[in-house]
């Protein structure tokens, strides 16, 4: 293990020490301060994509776009296993304060011209009721749930890269992860790059700070299109929502990612490419002779259809209406990646200086492995019960006695889906039940046992509700 720019190389040597040297080596690994994310608990999403489907992707990414500076070649990718914390949780939300505006037209006497005169108004309404529901935020459903656990990289350049699809393959953090294929059909620079990982600098209770930010900023654009809806309002204003999170969990995970660097104007710009899916982000630069161009014919035009800009002649038109604004624009379109840079470093310390107020610890009990068959379950199982609520809410008792009535020997209780549930969903809830209560997974007798009973109980119902006619003749007559 050896250091490269601020990240940790690591070889296959390094995990044949005893294993008490591999679970210091990890947790220093995990962080640039002592300690980190123990090694059970953390996930990773491994690399499933060829470095070359990264460099078209990147080439299409820089080179899309009539004003995009093409980027010929900027030599093989680095390959870093970027730290991020994964967070679900269940959120209580209440709308404490608002008003619905409706628009109308009002007659509206004008002293100047000593007419009535229709305007457009508004007229606002206080909210009375508070509305409150709860629902579950899972980072399949939210990629704002997965926060970026360090400060190397910017993070609303790494944020473009996030997935919630390539979370059900995350598996746990072995050396062998770090093996890539040998490309020997690739440039002498191809094989020699190595697999890096970039430690956690990021605490848990600085993630579920973020999260927080992000659920606020969801919940209430929710509660606005909620309120316009209810009351059939044109606009909201003094929306204030309150939240409170329950059943918090955060999982240590990292993402594949191609890196690319490429150096404009004395300054390194960096775009990120995800392994696994191919999401992509990165600043991008515009050719500014194209932005001159345009800009210059549309001044052109424009001077030519109104005449100039008024005083200064055919000179004045031409420098002060022409070559400045091209001038400006091509300036802008030059610079910008460097503002860009500038603004998204000065986010990055303020990030850093408001850290110092969280807690820092990393073993907290909300913090675990993360487990993506759990999620799928609690998110489906949460969706069952909410259609009940809202069903036994809208129709009365009666709902009860059909829900019942439909799964007379309960197996969509069993994996845990609801009758209305999709092939792909009954599935997806059978590997996750089957992975759970393998009974290869027990050693003890007596538990093994009890995970063979409901392992054939599960297999039993899902043997039924795969086959699209026995699923039906269950549902008709209730028999299997």
């Amino acid at each position: 293990m050896y250091f490269e720019r601020g990240l940790i190389r690591l070889s296959r040597v390094t995990w044949d020490y005893p294993k008490q040297v591999q679970q210091v080596t990890f947790r220093f690994l995990s962080s640039k301060t002592k300690g980190g994310p123990s090694r059970e608990k953390v996930r990773a999403i491994p690399f499933t994509q060829h470095v070359k489907a990264a460099d078209n992707i990147f080439e299409d990414y820089h080179g899309n776009g009539f004003f995009s500076a093409r980027v010929t070649h900027a030599g093989p990718p680095q390959e870093i296993f970027l730290p991020f914390w994964v967070i679900s949780c269940r959120v209580h939300a209440k709308i404490v304060q608002a008003q619905v505006g409706h628009s109308m037209m009002r007659n509206v006497y004008n002293p100047a011209t000593r007419r009535n005169e229709v305007r457009y108004d508004t007229q606002w309404t206080w909210v009375s009721d508070q509305y409150q529901w709860s629902r579950d935020y899972l980072p399949t459903e939210h990629v704002g749930m997965h926060i970026y656990a360090s400060h190397k990289y910017r993070r609303g350049l790494v944020n473009a890269i996030r997935s919630g699809s390539c979370l059900e393959q995350a598996t746990a953090f072995t050396p062998e992860l770090l093996d890539r294929p040998p490309y020997t059909d690739m440039s002498p620079e191809y094989r020699k790059v190595n697999r890096m990982v970039d430690p956690f600098n990021l605490y848990p209770a600085t993630a579920v700070r973020f999260a927080k930010s992000y659920i606020m900023s969801t919940e209430e654009e929710y509660a606005d299109a909620y309120l316009r809806k209810v009351y059939a309002a044109d606009q909201t204003r003094f929306v204030k929502v309150e939240i409170e999170l329950e059943d918090i969990k955060c999982a240590p995970i990292y993402y594949p990612a191609y890196v690319y660097t490429i150096n404009y104007l004395g300054r390194n710009l960096r775009t990120f490419v995800n392994g696994f899916d191919l999401h992509v982000g990165g600043i991008r630069t515009y050719n500014w002779t194209r932005v001159a161009m345009v800009s210059a014919a549309g001044m052109a035009t424009a001077m030519s259809m109104t005449g100039g800009i008024g005083w200064g002649g055919i000179s004045g038109s031409f420098w002060i209406g022409i070559v400045l604004p091209t001038v400006m624009t091509s300036m802008l379109a030059m610079y910008f990646p460097l503002l860009s840079l500038k603004f998204r470093d000065w986010k990055r310390q303020q990030e850093i200086h408001a850290a110092h107020q969280d807690a820092h610890t990393w073993d907290s009990d909300w913090v675990g492995a993360y487990d993506a068959y759990e999620d799928q379950q609690r998110y489906k199982t949460w969706k069952a019960e909410h259609q009940y609520y809202q069903q036994s809410r809208s129709w009365g008792p009666s709902s009860a006695k059909t829900e019942a009535d439909s799964d007379p020997q309960g197996y969509y209780q069993t994996l845990g889906v609801s009758p209305s549930a999709s092939t792909a969903d009954i599935q997806s809830a059978f590997r996750g039940l089957a992975m759970k209560h393998h009974p290869d997974r027990y050693s003890d007798p007596k538990e093994k046992k009890k995970a063979t009973a409901q392992f054939q109980k599960i297999s039993s119902a899902y043997s039924v509700l795969r086959d699209p006619r026995k699923r039906k003749t269950y549902d008709t007559t209730g028999r299997s």
